[in-house]
């Protein structure tokens, strides 16, 4: 190679890599750009989130105030649809719930102290009061939720709590005693009240006129019930009806995990919290219409028996997609009226 083609050539390469440099600069340059204006708008998103949650609270603290007057208001109850603040609930759930059963903190005291006396008074008679040890085994299993399973496992900061208040609710209520997914329910309610509260509400849910039969176990209404639901899925969506026959799936395959531990099992605790915000403000048909929305949303998924049973189990939803399909869900009266009054 001659003197000029080597310095031609020598030119063309630091040419080349001086516009690498460049153009790699100008990309380093403009991925931080993106990045930061990126992080700028999640700060944003985020502070405006906050002033959202500030606003809602302060909302529904002053509902709070003079809750008697305010309760049967039609704005309250379309604010509800859009869920109560987290920081909201510790305040606004115990007034929708009250105390119909007149616990006070002086008998949940007593029954407390009952529970651990009994444990260890072995002539103690069995039947639905040695429930006790399942409450232990069950605390053992894992919570499909992370969160929940690093604040109740056996150890836990919560667990002993958890324990006892579903050892008190057995001596409390010995003909209902302790169900397997009651422990969901108090995980829920321990991650927003005291013990007491939680017990409160806990016994409040458990023995609602239309619930109870169902943490009974009453076969006759839970026959109903299953029923009833099968007709709202066949009225909703009559492809899955059609699958769930031809795959031989009834309701005791997933409906009854569902509904003993209100939605608390296969669901995330954050939008278990909002469906539980409208169960309280409107009423028990809200588990019925939650149901079909799942199923609406999983549809999809159900390949074959095989998936379908998985996907039932494990249902993978976004919370906005479960409540926006929540409202279109077909609830006829005639079904309404069978399933508010099923009762002992």
């Amino acid at each position: 190679m001659n003197q000029n083609k080597e310095n031609e050539y020598l030119v063309d390469v630091q040419s080349y890599f001086t516009n690498k440099c460049i153009t790699s600069a100008r990309s380093t340059s403009l991925h931080e750009d993106n990045t930061m204006k990126f992080s700028r708008n999640k700060n944003l998103f985020e502070q405006k989130q906050q002033e959202n949650e500030k606003e809602l609270k302060k909302k529904w603290s002053d509902i709070a105030k003079d809750w008697q007057r305010n309760k049967r208001d039609v704005k309250v109850f379309q604010l509800a649809e859009f869920g109560i603040p987290i920081s909201a609930r510790k305040q606004i759930w115990p007034l929708i719930v009250g105390n119909k059963l007149q616990i006070t903190k002086e008998l949940y005291n007593i029954l407390q102290i009952q529970s651990k006396t009994f444990k260890m008074d072995s002539r103690k008679p069995l039947g639905r009061l040695s429930s006790f040890n399942h409450i232990k085994q069950d605390l053992g299993r894992t919570f499909k939720n992370e969160s929940l399973q690093k604040i109740f496992h056996p150890g836990g900061p919560l667990s002993e709590n958890l324990q006892t208040i579903l050892e008190v609710f057995c001596l409390y209520r010995p003909d209902i005693g302790y169900v397997q997914g009651m422990t969901y329910v108090g995980s829920i309610l321990l991650t927003y009240f005291d013990d007491y509260q939680a017990f409160v509400i806990f016994s409040s849910l458990i023995t609602h006129p239309q619930l109870i039969s169902i943490f009974m176990l009453d076969e006759q209404n839970l026959q109903i019930i299953f029923q009833q639901f099968e007709k709202l899925i066949k009225l909703n969506i009559p492809q899955v009806y059609k699958l769930f026959k031809q795959y031989n799936i009834n309701c005791t395959n997933y409906l009854l995990d569902w509904i003993l531990t209100l939605y608390a099992k296969p669901l995330n605790p954050d939008i278990v919290g909002r469906i539980w915000d409208r169960m309280l403000f409107n009423g028990t048909h809200i588990l019925w219409k939650c149901g079909i929305a799942i199923l609406k949303i999983l549809a999809p998924k159900f390949k074959d028996q095989e998936k379908t049973l998985q996907s039932l189990k494990n249902p993978d939803i976004k919370d906005d997609d479960l409540l926006q399909e929540m409202k279109s869900v077909n609830y006829p009266f005639e079904i309404q009226e069978v399933l508010g009054n099923i009762e002992l």
